[in-house]
């Protein structure tokens, strides 16, 4: 059955393949075991070389020992697995991300919305004068100059109002908070 270190078995018939298996799963096992690190895992990969072994017994033509041939079929399984293993973690992170930044998103805009809609809530309570003076501020976003012109009033008294209107919204959301 054995020649040198090589296994020299005709594993087409159920008898030669139980043979092989047990003269071979323990070493496929250890050399899975030591890239994947799981033993659940290394026994499904090792059950899976089997399993193709078997199932394409009658079309493999060796031209290696059988056991050189399980040997690399161990390596590239586990190589296989880390890699699959790899790319899933990766996509998984990626999910993770993205869904935290919706999240966020979503968190951000709602949060926004509402601080526009109590500003707005703020302004309308203003002074005529004082609430045109920071609409064309912030809403237009027109500098202290052109409000100047446009109303007819020193910048002063337009830095003035919109002191007075910066005041009155961050007294009234810090009330809120």
């Amino acid at each position: 059955m054995r020649s040198g270190s090589n296994i020299s078995i005709d594993f087409k018939t159920p008898n030669d393949f139980e043979a092989l298996y047990k003269s071979t799963s323990e070493q496929l096992f250890n050399i899975i075991f030591k890239q994947i690190r799981d033993r659940s895992i290394t026994e499904g990969l090792v059950q899976d070389i089997y399993l193709r072994l078997w199932e394409r017994r009658f079309e493999i033509q060796l031209t290696v020992p059988i056991q050189h041939y399980l040997n690399r079929a161990a390596k590239l399984a586990a190589l296989n697995y880390l890699k699959t293993n790899h790319r899933r973690n990766i996509y998984l992170n990626q999910l993770r991300l993205d869904q935290a930044r919706g999240d966020n998103v979503t968190e951000k805009t709602i949060f926004f919305r509402d601080l526009k809609n109590r500003i707005h809530a703020i302004t309308d309570q203003l002074p005529p004068k004082c609430r045109t003076v920071f609409v064309m501020s912030r809403d237009e976003g027109l500098n202290t100059r052109t409000i100047s012109q446009r109303l007819s009033i020193a910048e002063k008294t337009v830095e003035a109002h919109l002191t007075k209107a910066l005041k009155a919204i961050r007294s009234s959301i810090e009330r809120k908070v």
